[in-house]
């Protein structure tokens, strides 16, 4: 049976767990917070089938495409190890992202490489079904993933890399050729292959994984796969992405009131003002967050 891999994402569908914050955790060595990180999930209670848990269109794009062949999946965690998409598991908050509260590796100090080592001894969820698989490993994940589990891979047996095909958005550099040319030469060209394909960078792996599984399907060799790829995208143009200047909160705010009655205070309407019309670059988060604060200096002004 084909084995989707993808990573996990920090969004869920189910409450979050009280007890699984990583920010609660004392800071220690990395084996001594993976162990107090271990009891906690060894003492939580399992509410969501892994599969079910993750929210966000990365993960969609890599269970849709297991849907379809009806393949196993299997989530690389940074809070679980490496979870088979049927196990139950809780809900969490733990990151390798930096400035996040949930960041563990402002708790150990180390490099999610060595997080991820000590991780997979201690988390009472990790799974060996990575090991147990005999078929095609179709793998989707973002940079910080691979690069927190490649150290692993690199040690895969021959027959196992030889079976499976990479998606991430750069070749992987620094890594043995058995691993590198399981990579499959997708790039910004993807957007442009067909409808419904097109996206962000942070779900270009699995949208590339999506496309080899249904559009191009295993050619039953490496050098055959790879071809097949670039072929799909031979005579495409990578669509042009518009720049747009970035500028601080104090600047964005201010810009904020300036242009509100432009478009009304609808706070949609000035997003897309923003980045449309003014070239501003914006995040929709970080948009929010500043519209609402606007929202409030004018309610303290006595304006609607």
């Amino acid at each position: 049976m084909t084995l989707i891999i993808t990573n996990c994402s920090k969004r869920k569908r189910a409450p979050l767990d009280p007890a699984l914050h990583a920010g609660a955790l004392m800071k220690g060595s990395t084996t001594a917070v993976a162990a107090a990180w271990g009891e906690r999930l060894l003492a939580a209670s399992p509410t969501t089938a892994a599969k079910d848990l993750y929210a966000g269109r990365a993960f969609r794009e890599a269970a849709t495409t297991a849907r379809v062949l009806s393949a196993r999946i299997a989530i690389v965690s940074a809070g679980l190890g490496v979870v088979d998409g049927a196990t139950p598991v809780p809900s969490y908050s733990l990151t390798t992202a930096r400035r996040d509260p949930d960041d563990i590796l402002a708790k150990t100090g180390s490099t999610a490489a060595e997080w991820w080592v000590s991780l997979q001894a201690h988390s009472p969820f990790h799974s060996t079904s990575i090991d147990e698989e005999e078929g095609l490993i179709l793998a989707a994940l973002s940079s910080s993933y691979f690069a927190m589990v490649v150290d692993g891979w690199v040690l895969w047996p021959a027959e196992r890399k030889v079976r499976l095909r990479l998606f991430t958005k750069e070749e992987p550099q620094g890594v043995a050729d058995d691993l590198r040319k399981a990579w499959m030469p997708y790039d910004d060209r993807l957007d442009t292959v067909g409808d419904g394909h097109a996206g962000t960078q942070s779900d270009f792996a699995q949208r590339a994984l999506r496309h080899f599984a249904i559009t191009i399907g295993d050619k039953g060799r490496l050098d055959h796969d790879r071809a097949a790829v670039l072929d799909s995208l031979d005579g495409l143009e990578a669509r042009q992405v518009p720049v747009r200047a970035r500028h601080s909160d104090d600047d964005l705010r201010a810009l904020i009131t300036n242009q509100w009655d432009v478009v009304r205070g609808r706070s949609g309407a000035m997003l897309r003002h923003l980045r449309d019309d003014l070239g501003v670059a914006c995040e929709q988060s970080r948009f929010k967050r500043l519209f609402g604060l606007v929202v409030e200096d004018r309610k303290e002004g006595g304006q609607p």
